[in-house]
């Protein structure tokens, strides 16, 4: 009787693991965050790891098209779309006043349908993606300093941020 109890809470502590996590966890929110407003940005946009995470599951390829640039890129190799996914930095969120330009887009697709568009800004001090659904912003993830690293490696330039859109 020992055994079998020690076995049906160890299949019952298993499958619980195994449970899909709650919309609501997976889900992108816009929070107030205080503890940051002496950078005097307001509020800040929070993505969650496990969205993103999820989205890099499914993806099977990711297309970069430049707005002014001679180039564009299409990633294929599931290592090199894990690589893509490891240069977003979820830990810190993204302040909404940041408005460097969008110097492209990215295209997430899964087995041929496109599953995530994110417009990519880049110049110095705000470096980060901003992720559209129909034309609506959900969430913005940063750029970490692998991400920085692998668009200047491509030849992509670095202006500087406008004074007036600092955060």
């Amino acid at each position: 009787m020992k055994s079998f109890l020690i076995l049906f809470t160890l299949s019952l502590f298993i499958l619980s693991g195994c449970a899909e996590p709650p919309v609501a966890e997976q889900t992108p929110e816009i929070v107030e965050d205080h503890s940051l407003e002496q950078m005097g940005a307001g509020s800040f946009v929070m993505t969650p790891q496990s969205w993103l995470d999820s989205l890099a599951s499914v993806v099977t390829n990711i297309d970069y098209v430049f707005f002014n640039l001679d180039i564009s890129m299409a990633m294929t190799d599931h290592a090199a779309i894990r690589s893509a996914f490891m240069q977003m930095d979820t830990s810190l969120p993204v302040p909404l006043t940041w408005d460097c330009p969008a110097i492209g887009r990215i295209f997430y697709v899964a087995k041929g349908e496109t599953v995530a568009i994110s417009e990519l800004h880049f110049a110095q001090g705000c470096t980060y993606l901003r992720f559209y659904e129909n034309d609506i912003l959900t969430t913005s993830v940063r750029l970490n300093e692998l991400g920085v690293r692998f668009l200047l490696n491509l030849g992509v330039p670095m202006p500087k941020m406008q004074a007036s859109s600092q955060g």
